[in-house]
């Protein structure tokens, strides 16, 4: 009878002293390899390999990925959009781009906008009314206010009696029925 080996250094115990060796492993998968190790100096190299690759690996910690890389390799990847109108591209871009056309082109806006307040200002009438046009003009309103009222009567007539009536109660009322209707059929039906 041949004697099994309680470990065998097949790809699943490289693994599992892989994980042991960067400190992934479960509990019982690092008992194991510590077992093995401790029996098997084939697997004890192993494991100190594994152990001495790990420890370099941590001590190389993260590298900051520079700005510039990731620019270079965007502007490589990542097509531009195209500006249809270029003449407006370039034009935006001189005036944002030097502090001193930007400095006289905000100085011209604000000359223009106050050039053009002080020569629009506003005009004022100097027209007197008479009493007679006043009062002519009070008749007016009163007239307009007067149809305006009456519209408002009519719609509100109209309103009440014919969509709030017809509209609304009737359907209204019959559903209230049609639910007393089945309410009290409930309540007759024996039990």
């Amino acid at each position: 009878m041949s004697r099994k080996k309680s470990f065998e250094l097949n790809e699943e115990m490289v693994n599992k002293i892989i994980s042991v060796a960067y400190e992934d492993a479960s509990l019982l998968d690092r008992i194991k390899v510590m077992r093995a190790a401790s029996r098997n100096n084939e697997v004890h190299n192993l494991l100190n390999l594994y152990k001495t690759t790990a420890n370099e690996v941590k001590q190389l910690g993260e590298e900051e990925f520079s700005r510039e890389i990731f620019k270079s390799i965007e502007n490589r990847t990542v097509p531009v959009k195209r500006t249809t109108d270029k003449f407006i591209y370039d034009f935006i871009s001189i005036i944002l781009s030097r502090p001193i056309v930007s400095t006289v082109t905000s100085v011209i806006l604000i000359a223009a906008i106050i050039a053009s307040l002080i020569i629009n200002k506003p005009v004022e009438y100097s027209y007197v009314y008479t009493t007679a046009e006043i009062t002519e003009a009070e008749k007016q309103a009163g007239y307009a206010f007067a149809v305006v009222g009456n519209f408002f009567k009519e719609t509100h007539s109209t309103l009440q009696k014919e969509v709030f009536g017809n509209a609304v109660a009737k359907p209204f009322g019959q559903s209230i029925r049609i639910i007393n209707n089945l309410l009290e059929g409930d309540k007759n039906e024996p039990n």
